[in-house]
């Protein structure tokens, strides 16, 4: 008879870089051989540190054993100190690194570690942006009372060979921010720093306007025509889903005036674009769907303002993202490499739709479709980085609530 396996709860972790394959083709193969020299190395010294077991590093990527829960989450915030800090000094190449953790029992057999708790620690990490920690719901409620540290959370994610989908948790150290983040009432009624200058900013315009001092809103234009680029007067803010303006579930109480389907779309926005949203039906702008949203971001935000469309057919969203396309006369291609192309993106077993990026009247725009549920975005930044809008959108469309 076969000896049973033995299984414990572990704290597995994986860890990869980001962006490396884009780095190899734009630095070079010893630039890059350097760089994840430098990479490994520090991650080596952290797991030495934090007792953890190296279990498997193929290429960029990192397999992780710790011996709870509450050491893996250590050491991945170890990990992404240690990076910041190897990035932080004039002329050092940034070591970008996304870091996911999950815990669980698994059998610990000849050939290593086997169960589905591995899996998921690895899907978790494929979520994960430059300088982030995700972990599982599982993490957060073993280790939730146990460590300083904030919990933001991140929304339900469907996962890769995961039946059901997973609530995911974004880990800050308490340095991070002025008070640890809790889900539901608690996490609200704090406004942010970023958003304390929102508000000041417009008050002062509404103060100007009373007064007659404000002569017009500004205003300008995109692939759907003109629109004002601020929020209009009634409009409410709402809280954010952390104090340092992270992407998440978004727990926004509605504004009042919204419609109940437009409450609906807006509780599916990611926390990043749902700061201040007002009826796109009252506002210029709308690209013609049947509900619409107009957000306007913090000013630390890389996007300016957001409009939301839900279309009523799949056709009326495929006409409209059409239209845009063929007004900006934009080639096929990739917006991470141009800053006009026309092309598709996709989240595997998550989110798919169409990606279109231009620049106008001084502003880069990113526009981008969830086919699933009929639903067009367009974000604009003022000034043409696109390089930082895309960037802004790559690590925020990926957390739409699907239904």
């Amino acid at each position: 008879m076969t000896e049973p396996s033995t299984s414990l709860t572990r704290g597995f972790l994986f860890a990869d870089l980001r962006d490396y394959t884009r780095f190899v083709e734009s630095h070079g193969d010893q630039a890059a051989a350097e760089l994840l020299t430098r990479y490994r190395l520090l991650v080596r010294e952290v797991i030495a540190r934090s007792l953890g077991a190296e279990i498997q590093t193929e290429g960029d990527s990192f397999y992780v054993v710790f011996t709870s829960a509450s050491a893996a989450v250590n050491g991945g915030l170890a990990i992404l100190e240690a990076a910041a800090a190897a990035g932080s000094r004039p002329g050092d190449v940034a070591i970008k690194v996304g870091v996911g953790v999950h815990a669980g029992e698994t059998a610990e057999t000849p050939e290593g570690f086997v169960g589905s708790a591995v899996n998921l620690a690895a899907r978790i990490c494929a979520l994960a942006g430059p300088g982030e920690l995700l972990v599982s719901d599982t993490v957060h409620g073993l280790t939730r009372t146990f460590l300083a540290v904030q919990f933001v959370p991140r929304g339900r994610r469907r996962l890769k060979g995961i039946a059901e989908p997973v609530l995911v948790y974004r880990v800050l150290p308490p340095t991070a921010g002025a008070q640890p983040v809790r889900s539901g009432a608690g996490a609200r009624g704090r406004l942010s720093g970023s958003r304390m200058l929102v508000a000041a900013a417009i008050g002062l315009s509404l103060a100007l306007f009373a007064t007659g001092g404000l002569v017009g809103l500004l205003t300008g234009a995109g692939p759907f025509g003109r629109f004002d680029t601020f929020s209009s007067p009634d409009s409410s803010s709402s809280a954010s889903a952390s104090s340092s303006g992270d992407l998440g579930t978004n727990s926004a109480d509605p504004s009042p005036a919204l419609t109940a389907a437009e409450v609906e779309l807006l509780r599916k926005l990611p926390a990043a674009i749902s700061e201040d949203c007002v009826s796109g039906s009252v506002v210029e702008g709308s690209a013609g769907g049947s509900v619409s949203l107009r957000c306007q971001l913090p000013l630390s935000a890389a996007a300016e303002t957001v409009w939301v469309d839900e279309f009523p057919t799949p056709e009326t969203l495929a006409g409209a993202f059409s239209d845009a396309a063929a007004r900006t006369r934009a080639p096929p291609g990739d917006c991470e490499t141009m800053p006009l192309a026309n092309g598709t993106w996709e989240v595997p077993n998550v989110h798919s739709g169409k990606l279109l990026c231009h620049p106008e009247d001084d502003a880069a725009w990113v526009v981008w479709t969830y086919d699933d549920d009929r639903v067009l975005v367009r974000a604009r930044r003022g000034g043409g980085d696109w390089e930082a809008l895309h960037a802004w959108w790559r690590q925020t469309a990926i957390f739409w609530r699907a239904r």
